[in-house]
């Protein structure tokens, strides 16, 4: 069986744009994933890496307010981020301005909202898109999905 050069020619143009169209939509390979410190208002925090743009539920109560500091590449220093509530939470402050540091960081509050669920905020910033995730849970009431991440308060915090 022989295979036309035409036909690797195609395959090989097909796989390199496929791969720059990844490195440039900010999938792996493009190094701009950016991490997250969250700290809730409770004095709980976690560490929180995303994975093609894509950040773990963190659980969260409901009506809690939510510190999200997210670090990306120094490279990215002064470049502007766009976020946006995709599911009602309200984000606190003004983002209008909102840009990444000198160090590579970025912060933003947010307020979850009063109904339990999942509460989504896209973050953007030149070709990285993330995702922050939280699931809210009522006071009193049991973490309904072993997944969730939890925070936590840090050792030899009071």
């Amino acid at each position: 069986m022989r295979i036309a050069p035409a036909a690797v020619a195609a395959c090989c143009i097909l796989f390199s744009a496929a791969y720059l169209q990844a490195q440039i939509a900010g999938q792996p390979g493009a190094g701009h994933d950016p991490v997250a410190a969250i700290s809730l208002d409770t004095g709980e925090s976690i560490n929180v890496a995303s994975r093609q743009g894509l950040f773990g539920r963190v659980a969260v109560k409901t009506n809690q307010a939510v510190t999200i500091q997210l670090q990306y590449p120094p490279a990215l220093a002064g470049k502007r981020i766009g976020i946006q509530s995709l599911d009602g939470a309200q984000l606190l402050g003004s983002t209008n301005n909102l840009a990444v540091g000198a160090d590579g960081t970025a912060r933003v509050q947010v307020r979850l909202g009063a109904a339990e669920g999942l509460y989504r905020f896209s973050v953007i910033c030149q070709d990285s898109q993330a995702l922050v995730r939280f699931y809210a849970i009522a006071p009193g009431n049991a973490v309904p999905d072993p997944t969730l991440l939890i925070p936590a308060v840090a050792v030899g915090t009071p």
